[in-house]
Parts: C-alpha cells; sequence; structure tokens
C-alpha cells in the first residue's frame, strides 16, 4: 500500500471515531530541513486553532508489519483528540494583526540550502551559510505552552511591512526571553553524569569549549544575530575564537588560543554534520568562514 492510500485509510478510520466532531484532512507538510512528511490535520469546528499528526513514523511500523491500520487510527484520534483541546485557548487572530503580533515576533537561524523550498514561501535574510525566518509566539497552550507560528508571505501582505521591519522587530524582542546563556561544555557534561558513575568523567575531552543558546535552548542559535553578546563572548574569553554551528538551538564556541587545529575543528564539524567553521574576531564583531 502506497503513503497515499496509507493516509486515506488512517483518514476514513479518525473520520468514524471522531463522530464529526472534528474537521479533519489529509496534509502534505513541510518540516524544517526540506524533509516533506504526510500528515492529518484536524480542528474543533468553532475551534481558534489546530493540530497535524505525522503519518510517516506509522506508516513504516505498518509496512513491517509492526502495528495494524485499526491501531494507528485509534492513536492518532487520541493524539488529535488531546491536542485540539490544548489548542482551544489560542487565538489565532494574533497572526493577522500586526500591531497584536510584533511584540510576538522572533527569529531563528536555519540551513539555507535545506531549506531552499520554505524560503521561496516565507521572508528571510541571508546570514552567512545560514538563513534568517521568522516566527510568531502564541499562548494559550495547556501546562503554559507555546506554539510558534512561522510568518508566511501573506501574513506581511496583511501586515503591509518589509522583511527588514521583522529583523528589527525580532531582534529587538530577544532580550524579552531573558539574557543569552554561555555555558562551559565540560560542566555541561558533567552535570550530566551520575554521581554513581564518576569514572565517566574521565573521558571528557579537555578542549577548552563553550555552548551558547537562550534562556529556553530553542532555536537558541539566534543568538549570533546579536553583536553586543558577539563581543562580550570575546571580551569574556580574552581572544578571538571559532563558531562550529550545532544545531538550531545552539552553537559551540571555542577560543582560538592555539590548542587545537583547523584540521581538528574540520573533524569536529564533520561529527556534527556540517562542513563551515565562522571565525570570530571580536575587534569588528563579525563572523567569516574559514
Amino acid at each position: 500500500m502506497r503513503l497515499e492510500e496509507f493516509a486515506k485509510e488512517v483518514l476514513k478510520g479518525v473520520e468514524e471515531k471522531t463522530g464529526g466532531s472534528l474537521e479533519v484532512r489529509i496534509v502534505p507538510g513541510a518540516k524544517n530541513s526540506g524533509i516533506t512528511l504526510t500528515g492529518i490535520t484536524a480542528s474543533k469546528h468553532e475551534g481558534k486553532g489546530g493540530v497535524c499528526i505525522y503519518l510517516d513514523n506509522y506508516y513504516e511500523g505498518y509496512c513491517d508489519g509492526r502495528i495494524t491500520l485499526g491501531w494507528i487510527a485509534e492513536d492518532v484520534y487520541g493524539k488529535l483528540m488531546e491536542h485540539c483541546n490544548d489548542l482551544d485557548g489560542v487565538d489565532m487572530g494574533v497572526l493577522w494583526d500586526w500591531e497584536a503580533a510584533k511584540g510576538r515576533i522572533r527569529a531563528k537561524l536555519v540551513n539555507r540550502e535545506m531549506n531552499r523550498e520554505l524560503l521561496k514561501k516565507v521572508p528571510y535574510r541571508e546570514f552567512l551559510d545560514l538563513a534568517v525566518i521568522y516566527y510568531v509566539t502564541l499562548d494559550g497552550l495547556s501546562e503554559s505552552g507555546t506554539a510558534a507560528f512561522t510568518v508566511s508571505d501573506q501574513n506581511m501582505e496583511v501586515w503591509r511591512k518589509d522583511e527588514n521591519a521583522l529583523y528589527q522587530m525580532a531582534v529587538s524582542n530577544m532580550r524579552l526571553d531573558g539574557e543569552p546563556v554561555f555555558e562551559d561544555m565540560e560542566e555541561i557534561i558533567r552535570s550530566m553524569i551520575p554521581d554513581a558513575m564518576p569514572d565517566l568523567a574521565v573521558g571528557i575531552p579537555k578542549i577548552r569549549s563553550y555552548v551558547l543558546t537562550n534562556p529556553k535552548k530553542v532555536f537558541g542559535a539566534v543568538e549570533l544575530l546579536d553583536g553586543n553578546i558577539l563581543t562580550e563572548i570575546g571580551d569574556k574569553l580574552g581572544s578571538d575564537y571559532m563558531v562550529l554551528p550545532s544545531s538550531l538551538h545552539e552553537s559551540i564556541i571555542l577560543p582560538v588560543d592555539g590548542r587545537i587545529s583547523y584540521q581538528e575543528l574540520a573533524d569536529i564539524v564533520t561529527d556534527i554534520n556540517r562542513n563551515v567553521v565562522f571565525y570570530c574576531g571580536t575587534t569588528f564583531r563579525s563572523c567569516i568562514p574559514v
């Protein structure tokens, strides 16, 4: 059974279970780094928000014979009901009102090459080999959760704002979430080692390295946009430094102190599945590829 046929069968099973209480449909959705997934989205008829459950992992399990269509429909239905209830308090109207949205606009960094399709639909600017895109945070989820919605070209048309206005607003909003987090990598690793297993600490590398992220540690690589932070890091380290893009959520900082060669840096970058190291000169508050 092909994925499209599988999705239709799951949809049929979910519709039977909802009894018309939810509006459900199949959607192909583009997730970060260009991976396209198939999902079922659902919303309440009078609800303000909706939710999508992706089916690709279910499909893999079905093809392997590990799970049945009936079980999948039941599980998807349960998750849709749970999350639709969570979204009852989310006001989606904020997305179309600039005055309401501007204080909630944030930026994040994504891989430019791997997100070419996404970048055709959203406002962005280039940053080194990355791209800065924008999202709006919405409160109202259960347990003080927050939903994040990517700003699209449609939003821009309604707001009548350009990308520069978005960038300036996102950067000015960064500190509303708190100060950046700059932690020693060795201390982070040691904090993860159970007290009952002290021998594990023996193998911790002695390379001076640090992690830069934001207080929530979500999309924390965006801290690289703050030139003042780059300068403060240089002042704290007393030297220029290298930036190794690690993920959307953090960057790894290594002082240029002669203890590690460029080849060793390249090997580290290979380990984290990237191919660029950035050299940050503290005098100029700038980063350049090396």
